[in-house]
């Protein structure tokens, strides 16, 4: 996993992944399954662009980054536009007690590419915690069939120094399905800044088995 603080020591226009707009994949996922009174969790929130896009639309908003800088970027985001949200720093890689209302749907980005497998499981674990019963989770991460960063291999480096683990559907389908009911999983086409991106889909929801 990467722990260093990605958001340290480098102009926020030269992370590749910074968006204002969340992309359509994403908007038209959640608000296909989640009412706009609905209490959504950004995992891997970063600056916080997406939250304050869904936030204007009327949601409820929490999120949760490793960063110090990026949920700092975010409070102040959210005071500039006059909005309403939670932020907190911390790794849900580790065990960890943290207690959110209510939360409706927990959605990723390109987050759990950063994420090594050693770390999922428990990552995973703690997602579900969060999530009240019948609640969605959506995780969109690179796909091992993406031919950027070197076109091949698990661990790919990238040019801002980062290491990316890149997975097959297997393994995600593998991962979610001991501890959600996978509603959909499937290979898709993300737009990069450069370049196009294969990655994996994965709508799940939270039941009892």
């Amino acid at each position: 996993m990467n722990k260093k603080d990605i958001y340290k020591g480098i102009p926020f226009d030269k992370i590749p992944w910074k968006r204002e707009t969340p992309p359509n994949i994403l908007i038209n996922t959640i608000e296909s399954l989640a009412p706009s009174s609905s209490h959504l969790l950004d995992l891997g929130c970063g600056l916080g662009h997406y939250a304050a896009y869904f936030a204007q639309k009327g949601y409820k908003v929490s999120g949760i980054d490793i960063s110090q800088t990026a949920i700092n970027h975010a409070n102040q985001l959210f005071g500039i536009k006059n909005l309403k949200g939670d932020f907190y720093e911390l790794d849900l890689c580790k065990t960890n007690d943290i207690i959110l209302p209510t939360i409706e749907l927990a959605y990723e980005f390109e987050v759990l590419h950063h994420i090594y497998p050693e770390y999922r499981e428990m990552y995973v674990q703690n997602v579900s915690k969060l999530l009240s019963e019948g609640g969605y989770y959506l995780s969109i991460c690179f796909s091992e069939k993406d031919q950027n960063f070197g076109g091949e291999g698990k661990y790919r480096k990238t040019p801002i120094g980062t290491e990316l683990y890149f997975s097959s559907v297997e393994e995600i389908q593998d991962l979610m399905s001991s501890h959600f009911k996978i509603r959909e999983i499937k290979e898709v086409e993300l737009e990069g800044k450069l370049v196009p991106h294969k990655a994996v889909f994965c709508l799940m929801q939270k039941v009892k088995f």
